[in-house]
């Protein structure tokens, strides 16, 4: 098995466990519903052609945060790709080349980017006008932490007493 398919059989797991909203479905059609002006890797086929995220927020206490399904994820990009083409040189070098907004806060403003075009889709982040940071060296090591941040959020505490 591979880690992406380890890393996804774990979020899934946990979002079982405490009944998070959404739900993960195999999309089989993935490649034809995918926008294609959008990037793609290895690592995200798989995880939008064997589960895919539909309706899936995930409360942390301080703000819910968003998966995107394929129907959402290129509404999901809007105010974030546009640095791509913008003037400001400073700019352009901060936002990835090839970054794909995988999920968001409700509000917008805060995009998890999964970077394509580097070997197993590191994940940056990013928050109010900071450049993107990286947080994780693999999607798999991204989802698996996520996962194990619901356990600990969802498990050990009041979710919202954490703020």
């Amino acid at each position: 098995m591979s880690e992406i398919e380890e890393a996804l059989k774990a979020l899934q797991l946990v979002h079982d466990k405490y009944q998070i909203a959404g739900r993960f479905e195999a999309s089989k059609d993935m490649k034809v519903c995918w926008p294609t002006e959008l990037p793609r890797s290895a690592e995200v086929d798989f995880l939008f052609s064997e589960y895919e995220p539909v309706g899936v927020k995930i409360e942390t206490g301080l703000t819910p945060l968003k998966l995107f399904d394929i129907a959402t994820l290129k509404k999901g990009q809007l105010g974030y790709r546009w640095i791509n083409v913008a003037s400001d040189t400073e700019l352009k070098d901060e936002w990835p080349t090839h970054g794909l907004v995988i999920m968001d806060d409700n509000g917008g403003g805060k995009p998890i980017i999964a970077v394509t075009d580097a070997d197993q889709t590191p994940v940056y982040a990013s928050y109010d006008v900071v450049a993107p940071y990286q947080i994780a060296g693999s999607l798999a090591d991204f989802i698996l932490a996520l996962s194990k941040m619901i356990d600990i959020v969802y498990g050990e505490f009041n979710i919202f007493d954490l703020s």
